[in-house]
């Protein structure tokens, strides 16, 4: 057979690419999306020249903010792709039983070992079994079985920490307690976490799985290079031994995951006492006759990418107390009143603990990942534009936590916000409630609000129980001493946001290191 003139081959590629480029123009002039504005001049064209750039930079959920204050409450940002800033579209989008579904191509890249977990499940029927099971540990009316768990875990922190002759950076062992009470909470097995800080490491296999959450944007937009770029190490590895640090560091933490996964059915098939005597997750799930590998999968994406949220929280309030010894004090005489009481609802019943902690959630707001939905069949209308069916519409919870309107300043910690003057009481504020939405809303609402509730109430109430928390260096370097002597109930230094990137999660680009002086009184 006569092999093509190289003439007609470039014929046929410019045919081609002249076709591709024709395909592009018609998306943006023709498509019912071409009225929407657009966020840059390559959205219509590819999610690949707007869209996936500025997300893989970390940036989309800080750039967008500021684009819709230009553009309006719509924004085109792909071919087939809108993100929307609007309560009442948000409302209307995430309400019970709406009909705009996940979108399988980014809920499908968070699926750990090829079994759904109750995140991952796009199909509304099935999520709503799955949580009804859930909801056997994660329900409000439970937590106080939880209570021990987290107190054990939470001892063993301020033992770690208590043990930092010098200074402390908080992102790290925060994170290495969350790592431990979700592990122990998942598996009944600790990971670890703590007793690696302690030696002066962090768990790689802890590290990477919170770094997956950065390569995200790989993931979702190049699934099949990044499936050939895994097989690819997979065989180097057979062939060499040689495995790069995150490959070693995912294999170690997958199977320290089945080991404990396996120790806890055998544990629950024999009817032996568990190592831990906490309820876990595995063995909850699989006596609710889950199978076995299901509950492995939901048991992993505890700890897998986007996880470290509560960690990030306590570690950013803090680091915020760290500047307000004033309110610290206050807030440790409303725990010494309540006798330190461990009960969650004697916590939530502390004014000063739940402002501190609701505006931790709001400032920090670590959850920062869009939240992709599909419009349904038939289509849809929001501010007089027609969205066809299948058009991906997202939007992030993090942009109505910073809502210069719902919270002027947004980006200070003020725990003020929702107390009043003298600290006492919890003030009324229906905007504030209403954008308040860092767990999301309706059928989808995050199942571990109440979890990260208490642990939070928790962490913090034992570490002003136990420790003065001072912004790195020591109160005597610092040059506000005199003005903290004047501080007043109702007077609190406002701390700015830390700079970060943002992927699944919030990613400080510094650290938030504190000074912890043992309470002697």
């Amino acid at each position: 057979m006569m092999p093509l003139p190289l003439s007609l081959l470039a014929e046929c590629t410019a045919f081609v690419l002249v076709g591709l480029c024709l395909v592009r123009i018609a998306r943006e002039y023709f498509s019912p999306l071409s009225s929407i504005p657009n966020a840059g001049v390559g959205a219509p064209y590819s999610r690949l020249l707007w869209a996936f750039p500025t997300e893989f930079r970390g940036r989309i959920t800080l750039d967008l903010p500021k684009l819709h204050e230009k553009l309006g409450p719509l924004i085109r940002i792909g071919p087939n792709e809108v993100s929307f800033y609007s309560m009442e579209m948000y409302d209307a989008v995430h309400k019970v039983n709406s009909r705009f579904k996940k979108d399988p191509r980014v809920y499908g890249e968070f699926v750990q070992g090829g079994s759904p977990a109750l995140f991952s499940i796009t199909d509304p029927v099935e999520h709503s079994k799955r949580r009804r099971l859930m909801g056997q540990l994660f329900n409000r009316s439970q937590m106080h079985k939880l209570e021990g768990l987290m107190l054990n875990n939470i001892d063993h922190f301020v033992q770690t920490v208590a043990s930092s002759r010098d200074r402390v950076n908080l992102l790290p062992v925060c994170r290495a307690l969350e790592a431990d009470i979700m592990s122990d909470f998942s598996f009944g097995h600790m990971i670890g976490a703590l007793d690696a800080y302690y030696q002066g490491a962090e768990l790689d296999m802890i590290a990477k799985n919170d770094e997956k959450a950065t390569w995200m944007p790989l993931l979702t937009s190049f699934p099949g290079l990044c499936n050939t770029w895994e097989w690819v190490e997979q065989a180097v590895s057979s062939i060499t031994g040689y495995r790069t640090p995150y490959n070693k560091a995912m294999l170690d933490f997958h199977q320290w995951a089945e080991t404990s996964w396996r120790t806890t059915l055998s544990d629950n098939a024999n009817q032996e006492k568990s190592t831990s005597p906490f309820p876990n997750l595995v063995q909850t799930m699989v006596n609710s006759n889950l199978p076995s590998t299901t509950a492995l999968s939901e048991a992993t994406e505890n700890l897998g990418p986007g996880t470290d949220t509560t960690s990030a929280t306590l570690a950013h309030i803090l680091w915020a107390l760290g500047s307000n010894p004033s309110f610290q004090e206050e807030l440790f005489q409303d725990l010494a009143a309540m006798c330190f009481s461990t009960d969650m609802t004697t916590l939530e019943g502390i004014p000063r603990l739940r402002a501190c902690v609701k505006e931790g959630i709001r400032w920090t707001g670590a959850a920062t990942a869009m939240i992709p939905r599909l419009v349904p069949e038939g289509g849809a209308e929001f501010y007089g534009h027609f969205l066809p069916e299948n058009t991906v519409i997202s939007s992030s919870p993090i942009w109505y936590l910073h809502d210069s309107v719902a919270f002027p300043r947004p980006k200070e910690f003020d725990p003020y916000r929702w107390l009043t003057s003298d600290g006492q009481k919890i003030r009324d504020d229906p905007l504030r409630d209403k954008f308040y939405i860092p767990f999301s809303k309706g059928a989808n609402i995050c199942m571990g609000a109440h979890f990260a509730y208490l642990e939070l109430f928790l962490s913090i109430s034992q570490v002003i129980r136990n420790f003065r928390v001072h912004m790195h260096p020591l109160p005597h370097h610092r040059s506000y001493s005199d003005e903290e002597k004047r501080s007043s109930p109702g007077v609190f230094r406002h701390v700015e946001l830390p700079n970060r990137r943002e992927w699944v999660a919030a990613v400080p680009t510094e650290r938030l290191m504190v000074a912890l002086e043992p309470r002697l009184d």
